[in-house]
């Protein structure tokens, strides 16, 4: 019988089945054919690895990682790796087919002759976001002068929106554990998990963004409180800092921001990590911050009910929230 979930302000469709759910953004848990035994047959699930899961929509979920180990296609080989031993993994962009058609159809619409089709078409895409981004630049050299400009304006609307980091286009994933690093492609394109709510699942790569076991309460009591600015690193191009740090909660007390993505150096700190969409607002986490040149302009733009103003060059630098 369908449900509806209600998670991190995502509306998730359910299909409670006999079998395993596939996590879907958008649509939610669609049902699979049953892999054995009946809900409520009163089987404990699989111990696992617990694991913290940040989704393509950026939604957090709790879940245990019920794989024994993953495989990772490398330049030297096939790697396979324990997942107990894994404490990071960070995913390439994956684009469901599906999504792909859609988006290549909306596209194709920019030139229709019908301007509320034209219309229609330039929503759907923006709706995509970072999924429709790539298709956008290419749209952008189209020889058709509605195409191109259609696709500029959605490119820069969706990099108002969507912080920098997602929008870099990277062909492999990486694995991190206690002591490496690992580049190459995983060769699955879902994941079983168990989650308290719903029991055995399987989660989608192309929904997911990373995925992280152990060390994230470590680095809470170790990373030290955050500053209200970071005035005090003037010229310090290229250090990094990291901070716990808990999000501004917008009309809670005057809190500046300047700049997208790049802030300048006395931007409040908590409102821009809120801007970037690295931290909700009232929650604690630990951010990671990157001291950069300043660029010949910061933007304003509007994001996640923070508003940051426009400002000229700033010489003494800027900062950036490195995504880790």
């Amino acid at each position: 019988m369908p449900r509806t979930w209600h998670r991190a302000g995502v509306v998730c469709a359910v299909t409670m089945a006999a079998g395993v759910a596939v996590w879907n953004i958008g649509q939610g848990w669609a049902a699979q054919p049953p892999a054995g035994g009946t809900e409520g047959s009163g089987k404990a699930p699989a111990a696992g690895v617990e694991v913290e899961v940040r989704c393509c929509d950026n939604s957090v979920l709790r879940v245990r990682l019920l794989e024994d180990k993953l495989e990772l296609q490398t330049r030297y080989g096939t790697l396979s790796i324990p997942a107990a031993d894994i404490r990071r993994i960070e995913f390439a962009p994956r684009i469901p087919p599906a999504d792909a058609e859609r988006i290549a159809l909306a596209i194709s619409r920019l030139a229709h002759p019908d301007y509320q089709i034209r219309e229609r078409a330039s929503a759907e895409l923006l709706g995509f976001r970072e999924r429709a981004y790539p298709f956008l630049l290419r749209a952008m050299k189209s020889d058709n002068p509605e195409v191109s400009r259609r696709a500029e304006e959605a490119v820069r609307a969706i990099q108002s929106q969507v912080p920098a980091a997602w929008l870099e286009s990277r062909e492999y994933d990486v694995i991190q554990t206690d002591d490496c690093k690992i580049t190459g492609r995983l060769t699955t394109s879902a994941l079983r998990v168990h989650t308290a709510q719903f029991g055995e699942q399987l989660l989608r790569l192309s929904d997911v963004r990373v995925l992280s076991a152990g060390g994230g309460s470590t680095e809470l009591t170790t990373a030290p409180p955050a500053p209200s600015n970071l005035m005090a690193f003037q010229h310090q191009f290229g250090k990094e800092l990291s901070y716990t740090l808990t999000g501004y909660t917008p009309g809670t007390g005057q809190a500046n921001v300047w700049g997208t993505d790049v802030y300048t150096l006395d931007s409040h700190l908590a409102a821009a990590a809120v801007h970037a969409g690295v931290v909700q607002p009232g929650k604690t986490t630990v951010v990671h911050v990157r001291i950069v040149q300043s660029p010949p302009q910061f933007i304003a733009s509007y994001r996640n009910g923070i508003n940051s103003t426009a400002y000229g060059h700033y010489p003494a630098g800027a900062y950036e929230f490195v995504r880790k």
